[in-house]
């Protein structure tokens, strides 16, 4: 599996010291998967751990309870719905002759305040693609499962869209 374009270069999180008193954040994920499915595995865990892992929030909170922001997330994946001439080959020969997959991953996160006051919005798109061959097999224990290369572009999207919006003033 290989991603569209490198991670973000930035390796820290936000700076803490600009905000003199931290506030909770309230996280609603939704995910729509190719064929208008609910969940994209776990977009949702992956939104809570870049937003813990920030440091900017004094809570992160899931359950509806009172906050003194609220992102809302879509999480929307896309995947070519037409065979590709690779597949047909792909398939056509059992795999002996290798296909390749492409996906699209997009996110928007809108940000409210306590008031439900919409104060922005951020949207990030990348680009996934998969080979499918029989022998590529035998290399497969050496690399990260596809969902595990999923996961890490989640949370990757999550944490340039907190930079973003920090740096933004969102919050």
């Amino acid at each position: 599996m290989v991603r569209d374009g490198a991670p973000s270069a930035a390796g820290q999180q936000p700076a803490q010291s600009i905000q003199p008193a931290k506030k909770s954040i309230a996280l609603h994920v939704a995910g729509i998967g190719p064929q208008g499915k609910e969940g994209l595995g776990d977009s949702r865990e992956q939104a809570i751990k870049a937003y813990l892992d920030s440091g900017l929030f004094s809570s992160v909170i899931t359950n509806g309870a009172p906050a003194d922001l609220h992102a809302d997330i879509a999480v929307r994946e896309a995947v070519d719905d037409g065979l590709s001439w690779s597949a047909a080959v792909s398939a056509i020969t059992f795999t002996l002759i290798p296909g390749y997959v492409a996906q699209d991953l997009a996110l928007r996160t809108s940000y409210k305040d306590r008031q439900m006051i919409e104060t922005g919005a951020i949207e990030k798109r990348e680009g996934m693609g998969f080979w499918i061959q029989f022998f590529l097999m035998f290399a497969m224990p050496f690399v990260d499962s596809p969902a595990a290369k999923l996961s890490a572009a989640q949370y990757d999207m999550h944490r340039v869209t907190i930079e973003d919006a920090h740096r933004k003033g969102l919050f």
